[in-house]
């Protein structure tokens, strides 16, 4: 599955920065796509649709909104997303360490803003096969490592 990874500059006098991963909306499974938050991702061919990677991973129930969604399938969706997405920018930005993806995170340099569009796992409703094994997954088992073939996005 591709992906976009984004690292953007946050204004200000710090150099603070946002991170991102993106799914293109032609990577998503068609029964998804109407399910889904669509942002447009600036690229060198134009703005492209894609998708957060929690409505990705996110279980078939999790778009049934006439059942009662437990909460604690939120949050661990959530846990799961930003961990799964850390994992990702790990091995694409060497900077990004923390085992969370951060809203924002404050650098000692500046790197400057960057677009990557990489290859992993088909992640479409892989919740529930990565979540049991979330606190010992690593790049590789994301199909990704240290060095993935980075496009421009």
């Amino acid at each position: 599955m591709d992906m976009i990874t984004c690292r953007t500059r946050i204004s200000g006098q710090a150099p603070l920065y946002s991170y991102r991963v993106l799914v293109p909306l032609d990577q998503l499974a068609l029964h998804r796509r109407h399910h889904v938050v669509i942002l447009h991702v600036p690229t060198p061919a134009g703005r492209q649709p894609c998708t957060r990677l929690a409505d990705v991973l996110a279980p078939g129930r999790w778009f049934e909104r006439y059942l009662a969604v437990h909460c604690g399938l939120a949050a661990r969706l959530n846990l799961v997303s930003r961990r799964v997405e850390a994992i990702i920018l790990q091995a694409i930005f060497p900077e990004m360490t923390a085992r969370l993806v951060p809203p924002m995170l404050l650098l000692d340099h500046e790197p400057g803003e960057a677009r990557h569009r990489v290859s992993g796992i088909d992640f479409n409703a892989a919740f529930d096969s990565l979540a049991p094994r979330i606190e010992t997954l690593i790049a590789t088992d994301l199909g990704l490592c240290r060095n993935n073939h980075r496009r421009a996005a």
